[in-house]
């Protein structure tokens, strides 16, 4: 009875590796499918390569950690490790709940629509901006009365501001010029809501935000609006699948800088 347990917990010990290394390997190709050498495929890459790696050597990984296990300094050397994995593992899934959260917060009526810009290639809208400004056409066309900022600067490679691409796709598909303004010096998400805010005072608009961006990037950008002042509602973009693994762990990490590192954040919160 004792050797059918033994024999049992064996097999289920390689049954559970192999799949840790499947669901690794098949990460990895989605990770390399994006066609995309950034932060979120490295780690990505890295993080995974190194869980199959483990799965892979477990035996050998387990008597290491048994021997280090007899001594005072192998046991803080592994505690220490422990509390490493865990606060990661407990970061990341913190990170996501806090996405899927953002995503999901419904904007205010007739709030002012800020679309964030992405990458512009030449004149026209790259993949992840005409998400973008397709789902913003649907959001205008079902809300008539919201008005729209345009938010993004001109980049490397774009021959136009991405604000201005933007405009000139909205305007084609039928939305109404007057409704719409072009904020064109930001770089990043931060400027987005600061110079779109300038033209909210400016024109009057409505405080109230209704962001279009990533599902992935809502609860970012809220934050860095309820820092600047401003509450905030989704207008969640899809992403394509075969970005979306590259993307999501980039934002992983940016969304904890955001919420740790950032001074003007700490300072809206009160420390």
């Amino acid at each position: 009875m004792k050797d059918n347990k033994i024999t049992a917990f064996f097999i289920v010990g390689i049954l559970l590796r192999i799949t840790i290394v499947l669901v690794s390997l098949y990460m990895i190709d989605w990770y390399i499918n994006s066609h995309i050498v950034s932060f979120g495929s490295i780690v990505g890459v890295a993080f995974f390569g190194f869980i199959a790696l483990f799965a892979v050597l477990f035996p050998l990984i387990k008597r290491l950690f048994v021997k280090m296990w007899k001594n005072k300094a192998g046991k803080v050397v592994l505690a220490a490790l422990g509390v490493l994995a865990a606060a990661f593992v407990v970061f990341v899934g913190a990170a996501f709940v806090m996405m899927g959260y953002g995503a999901g917060v419904m904007p205010e009526k007739d709030a002012t629509v800020v679309v964030l810009g992405c990458q512009v290639r030449g004149n026209e809208p790259s993949l992840m901006l005409k998400t973008r400004l397709d789902t913003a056409y649907s959001y205008l066309c079902e809300n008539p009365d919201a008005k729209c900022i345009l938010s993004g600067g001109k980049g490397s490679g774009e021959n136009i501001s991405e604000a201005q691409c933007m405009y000139d796709y909205l305007t084609e598909k039928g939305i109404s010029a007057d409704r719409l303004y072009k904020e064109d010096r930001s770089v990043n998400t931060e400027e987005n809501i600061k110079f779109s805010e300038e033209i909210i005072a400016a024109e009057g608009l409505n405080a109230d935000l209704a962001i279009v961006t990533d599902w992935y990037h809502e609860m970012r950008a809220s934050i860095i609006a309820k820092k600047q002042g401003y509450s905030s509602g989704a207008v969640s973009s899809p992403v394509p699948h075969f970005l979306e693994a590259n993307l999501v762990t980039r934002e992983i990490f940016a969304l904890g800088n955001e919420i740790f590192f950032s001074p003007t954040w700490r300072s809206a919160s009160g420390a």
